[in-house]
């Protein structure tokens, strides 16, 4: 059942099997001139953990310690820390479980460590710390 423009009922041109194939061609899946299936891709399971702030608030000057539980669930270890401690202070330090830094001004402070694995993943902990002045 065709129509004047060769169209037929199903959307497709005459016998077309709509990927631009005649159902009489004989192309199968070991057809040579088709790509070959695409490989199997591995997805590494992403780095987790968490970390915390010991005091996470005070008066200045205030020595916070950054207590670290990161995880690589592919055993593959860490290779960088960068720590941002929101105070314009930065480190490449790897914390042995924990790190110290002292805030001096008063302020609302982000701290961040991105923890990055030898293959490239990387997972970035956050913690707020509030410093307020003395005698406020």
């Amino acid at each position: 059942m065709g129509s004047a423009n060769g169209m037929d009922f199903a959307g497709g041109m005459g016998s077309s099997n709509g990927m631009g194939d005649s159902a009489t061609s004989g192309s199968t899946a070991s057809d040579a001139s088709m790509p070959p299936p695409m490989a199997r891709i591995r997805i590494r399971q992403p780095v987790t953990g968490s970390m915390m702030a010991a005091p996470p608030y005070g008066l200045a000057p205030m020595r916070v310690g950054f207590f670290v539980l990161a995880n690589d669930p592919e055993g593959l270890g860490f290779l960088t820390y960068s720590w941002n401690f929101g105070d314009g202070t930065v480190s490449a330090l790897p914390p042995e479980l924990y790190i110290f830094h002292t805030y001096f001004k008063p302020g609302t402070y982000a701290c961040t460590l991105t923890a990055t694995t030898v293959d490239g993943r990387s997972q970035t902990f956050r913690q707020g710390v509030v410093v307020k002045a003395p005698g406020s």
